[in-house]
């Protein structure tokens, strides 16, 4: 299965990826475009699956539509972005998914600490973060926490960096700490 991805930022467009990528073990070709930001997904995420549709050498099957729901309820931010496919008129020839995580992205890089402790010791750092006490999925502050945490470990808040703490993250615990990581996985394996 080969998917587009449209994402806010650089670090979405490292994190997002990767996990997908475990979570199907059929996914070929992934095209990924960052839109600058939350209003720049609603706003460039027609283009971006014209350009899918266009290219017909991508054989795209999926796309998804990815952002952060800043811990409101998820729902009604997927239905804005479906109701902007629909009044756009564009009726790609692929599956288009629209996906709000629950608060951000960062509140599933924190809930396994172990991911960040594995690059950090692989990357040389070999400093060690403790668990994070938080309410995973209704406090807004995951990114300020997750940043604290790559601070502690000695990493830099890069793409990169989100890419391979996403490869190394325990989805399991992940799962068990953020329902909507379940809920996530569930929607990409159902497909």
């Amino acid at each position: 299965m080969n998917i587009g991805i449209v994402v806010e930022g650089p670090s979405d467009g490292a994190a997002y990826p990767a996990l997908m990528r475990r979570l199907r073990d059929d996914i070929g070709t992934q095209q990924v475009r960052e839109c600058g930001g939350k209003s720049g997904v609603k706003n460039k995420f027609i283009g971006f699956l014209k350009e899918f549709e266009r290219n017909r050498a991508w054989q795209v099957d999926v796309a998804f539509v990815i952002r952060d729901s800043d811990c409101k309820p998820p729902s009604p931010i997927e239905e804005q972005l479906n109701g902007v496919l629909r009044e756009s008129k564009f009726d790609p020839h692929f599956r288009v998914e629209f996906f709000a995580i629950k608060c951000q992205l960062e509140t599933w890089l924190l809930a396994d600490e172990n991911a960040i402790n594995h690059i950090s010791q692989r990357s040389g750092k070999n400093k060690l973060v403790e668990p994070v006490n938080f309410q995973f999925e209704t406090d807004n502050g995951a990114k300020k926490r997750f940043l604290e945490q790559l601070s502690k470990a000695g990493m830099p808040a890069i793409p990169r960096i989100y890419g391979e703490i996403a490869e190394a993250a325990d989805l399991a615990q992940v799962a068990a700490r953020c329902s909507s990581f379940q809920q996530f996985t569930n929607r990409i394996r159902a497909l």
